[in-house]
């Protein structure tokens, strides 16, 4: 099947098959996009391919415009393929990249704890090693899929939790002694898709789950992919805004004239349909460079997810003012939407620790001395 047979069958079961889907967990859906080849597209047969990035943009996109969650539920998936495929030893790939891309095992990507989000060295999850295993002990929360999970790729401190700790990245099987998976509290937004907590309480994990990097740098790795299919989402949800904006400006008359006639009006879409092409280019230029360079340009990568998720909230919400009263109502698409641009703009990093980042680079690069 070719790209464009891909996108064309994609937008076929959207609107054939996903409104057979509600808004609880949709393994059967995970399934059917599985049978379509969207959680393989990073790969030719057992092989990373990462030069297919343009497609995994397209697909997400095109989800999270209809489903963000299970635009999110898919692409996790990838991220984990992409982690085992990568980092794992062979044994542990056996068991677990197929079945993953096949949607008949869910992985989870375990770093934020319950006091340690963005201050990754705060974090007070230990793995000590003894022999041939590790013993871990520790909590992970606000977790993707964490209820659901067979298995779970956690970061964590070696030995130690000081802050000066070195970091290593473990496979989990959430059937072994010591490990659970609970529900959090119900999201907002991404309807759909599970989220949770985890607990390690005395955990064996043999040793040859160790994921073959840093753990930090490993998980950043995997975590630069997310941050791009955080910006494909929010192209998704920015171009819905922008079509139900446009309905609703177009059928609503004030005045004796439709609303879409007032330049107010028309200053918003315009704005929106702006933001979204230049959103969308720039998640096309991470989507290059995470081909072109092992973890891809960072920055790009940040400013890719940082202008996309700030531009989807910005803009659903101008989508709302559009709606007017009838935006308000808790079962109106656009407020869906601003609920779901609201996750973006906090999950795979915050907007305010992407421009800290950025900002602290800018300083180094526009500083002549």
């Amino acid at each position: 099947m070719d790209e464009a047979q891909l996108l064309t069958r994609l937008e076929t079961w959207c609107a054939e098959r996903l409104p057979s889907y509600g808004t609880d967990f949709f393994p059967g859906a995970l399934h059917e996009l599985a049978d379509l080849g969207l959680q393989s597209l990073l790969f030719d047969g057992e092989e990373l391919n990462l030069d297919r990035g343009l497609l995994v943009h397209e697909t997400s996109e095109r989800l999270a415009r209809v489903m963000p969650g299970l635009a999110v539920a898919t692409s996790v998936a990838r991220l984990h393929a992409y982690l085992l495929a990568k980092y794992a030893h062979p044994q542990v790939r056996r068991k677990y990249l197929e079945a993953t891309k096949r949607a008949e095992a869910f992985g989870g990507f375990a770093m934020t704890e319950p006091h340690a989000g963005t201050d990754v060295r705060a974090m007070r999850t230990v793995a000590v090693r003894r022999g041939d295993e590790y013993v871990l002990n520790g909590s992970k929360s606000w977790i993707g899929l964490a209820p659901v999970s067979d298995y779970v790729i956690v970061l964590a401190k070696e030995g130690h939790d000081g802050r000066d700790a070195d970091t290593i990245a473990l496979v989990v099987e959430m059937d072994s002694p010591g490990a659970s998976g609970a529900p959090g509290p119900a999201l907002s937004g991404v309807l759909g898709m599970p989220n949770g907590t985890l607990e390690f309480t005395d955990v064996v994990v043999p040793a040859q789950n160790l994921l073959t990097c840093d753990g930090f740098a490993g998980m950043m790795d995997g975590l630069n992919l997310a941050r791009i299919e955080a910006a494909s989402y929010s192209c998704g949800l920015m171009y819905r805004a922008l079509e139900l904006g446009t309905g609703r400006a177009n059928s609503r008359e004030a005045f004796g004239k439709p609303l879409s006639a007032l330049p107010s009006i028309q200053i918003k879409l315009g704005r929106m349909w702006t933001d979204y092409r230049a959103a969308r280019e720039l998640t096309l230029a991470a989507v290059a460079s995470f081909a072109d360079q092992p973890g891809g340009d960072r920055d790009l990568i940040s400013m890719a997810k940082l202008f996309a998720s700030d531009a989807a909230r910005r803009h659903t919400d101008e989508a709302m003012q559009i709606f007017g009263a009838a935006g308000l109502a808790q079962d109106a698409q656009v407020w869906q939407l601003h609920n779901d641009a609201k996750v973006m703009q906090i999950f795979d990093g915050t907007s305010e620790i992407h421009e800290t980042m950025l900002g602290r680079r800018a300083v180094k690069e526009f500083t002549h001395v």
